[in-house]
């Protein structure tokens, strides 16, 4: 809960004070500087690169860039919103709300209606109609000036009719690759006269991905090993697998000396850090059939079991994470079918690519990258991790790799889901826009900046070195009243006013602490 609370929060406050910031600078007001995003600009070859910038106030030593290539292909953003308004008076956008993580759905309020100024109807996910009661109080300025409205769940029939009502033109949705498709559908049967290139133009997605976390070959520190493996190991085990950047297939090199040393860190880790239950719908189902065919396949298939999230939670067989050997590509035995769909759920893959012909030794840019971009062998371009050790040197020699891996967030040595958290200063956060597919969605949120234009883009987040302990473990979290007093520095527009909130919050915590060890009012204190 505290969690939760504080990854809204911090979200929501970073997503406006950033487009303040931006607004502001756009429109000229007295006295405010060009954002820092805008001013650290460089060129690597043909792409322009921006920041370094902090991803985040709670993420020190933690920084983003946007890279962004020029190409032919793309549409401005910036123009698209401007033939919308101009054309669509009167007309909505349906926002299909995200049954994984609370914030989701705000921030794709915020964006549809900031950024690209459409008045906005969300639609709560069946997980989640309890949302509605904190988004009418945070929205109030929104709905008070008719630019957002909100239903809850009620039948796939009731959506359709809302969805095909003549006055909705655009929907955001946040799910899967098949929902995404059969939304199209809709619009397209409520929409007879249009072609199918308009419809998908109105329909703009945040999907899935076989998450690849990809390990540079090299020499590792023992410390190196484990802290690349705990990161790994805490994003598969987050909310079950049930996220659309849940780590699922590490990706590493045949010919790595460290490869079983690292395989054993990583179980290591799997076992140590507790097990949530899949709660998502179908999510068990799903990874039960995939396994199976694995095994089918003859491929080796590891259950990881591991302790409850807590002792009051059951966990099942289904809700460990199954580890699938998938082999090598083009060698006899190489199973590729946990690479070609999001599994969203605890199966996690491995696959060793042959680096043998590489002569250059230059592993991730010739062999990882050409491998990951063809989606033939991987699903989605979401996002994705590379881990490399200290003894590599600085991450500038990975300027060509960053250059040309075409994922939307491309993580250093850190978890690729702070590429969200990038989305909200200045970032962007979807699918490629070179993956064609559509595999991981169609547009982006964030690029509050207005950077992107006709270019293609992806946001690097920077973390330190792999000798530095990871932000985030499932098996030691950080107490309640931490979690609670940042927020309160995060979530205030100044540090005196967080200082005084915090401390209010510790003295309120003590008194009614010290409360419950009373007998008699311990027992209603208790009660309360």
């Amino acid at each position: 809960m505290a969690m939760g609370k504080l990854v809204m929060g911090s979200a929501l406050i970073d997503y406006l004070r950033t487009f303040i910031e931006a607004i502001e600078y756009k429109l000229g007001v007295e006295g405010v500087k060009e954002p820092e995003l805008l001013t650290k600009k460089r060129s690597v070859g043909d792409d322009v690169v921006y920041g370094p910038i902090n991803v985040s106030a709670t993420l020190p030593g933690n920084t983003l860039e946007i890279w962004t290539t020029p190409s032919d292909n793309m549409e401005s953003e910036e123009k698209k919103d401007t033939e919308e308004s101009n054309n669509e008076l009167g007309k909505v956008a349906v926002v299909l709300g995200a049954g994984n993580q609370s914030m989701l759905t705000i921030i794709d309020v915020l964006d549809n209606v900031l950024r690209h100024r459409r008045p906005v109807i969300v639609k709560h996910h069946p997980l989640r109609p309890w949302l509605a009661a904190p988004y009418a109080i945070i929205l109030e300025p929104l709905a008070t000036r008719g630019y957002f409205s909100q239903c809850e769940d009620v039948s796939v029939d009731v959506t359709k009719t809302l969805l095909s009502h003549p006055a909705v033109k655009h929907v955001h949705i946040t799910g899967s690759f098949s929902t995404a498709k059969a939304v199209e559908d809709v619009l397209q049967k409520a929409n007879p006269t249009l072609s199918s290139s308009k419809v998908k133009s109105m329909v703009t997605s945040e999907l899935g991905c076989a998450t690849p976390q990809i390990i540079d070959d090299g020499d590792y520190t023992e410390l190196e090993l484990l802290h690349a493996a705990s990161m790994i190991a805490c994003g598969k085990k987050s909310n079950c697998g049930s996220n659309c950047l849940s780590p699922q297939v590490v990706v590493m090199s045949k010919q790595w000396k460290q490869k079983d040393l690292f395989r054993e860190k990583l179980l290591e880790e799997l076992k140590r850090q507790p097990t949530t239950p899949c709660y998502y719908p179908g999510s068990v189902d799903k990874n039960k059939s995939l396994v199976d065919g694995c095994k089918q396949f003859g491929s080796k298939c590891t259950t990881i079991v591991a302790p409850s999230v807590s002792e009051e939670t059951a966990v099942g067989e289904g809700d460990h994470v199954v580890l699938v050997e998938c082999g090598t590509p083009g060698e006899e035995g190489f199973n590729s079918q946990p690479l070609l769909v999001e599994a969203f759920g605890p199966t996690l893959s491995i696959i060793e690519l042959d680096s043998e012909k590489d002569e250059n030794e230059m592993f991730l840019a010739n062999v990882v990258v050409p491998f990951l971009n063809n989606k033939d062998n991987i699903f989605g371009s979401l996002s994705c991790s590379v881990f490399t050790p200290l003894s590599k040197g600085s991450y500038e020699r990975l300027e060509k790799v960053l250059s040309t891996l075409n994922y939307g967030t491309v993580a250093i040595n850190q978890m690729n889901l702070f590429g969200y958290t990038a989305s909200a200063k200045g970032g962007i956060w979807g699918g490629h826009s070179l993956e064609t597919l559509g595999q991981s969605g169609n547009g982006n949120i964030g690029d509050l900046f207005g950077i992107i234009g006709k270019n293609s883009a992806k946001v690097v987040v920077y973390g330190p070195s792999l000798e530095t302990k990871p932000p985030l473990d499932n098996a030691s979290p950080p107490p309640t009243v931490v979690l609670d007093i940042v927020r309160e520095f995060v979530c205030t527009d100044s540090i005196l006013k967080g200082m005084g909130n915090a401390l209010a919050l510790v003295i309120s915590r003590t008194f009614y602490g010290t409360l419950s060890y009373l007998p008699i009012v311990g027992r209603f204190v208790g009660s309360k």
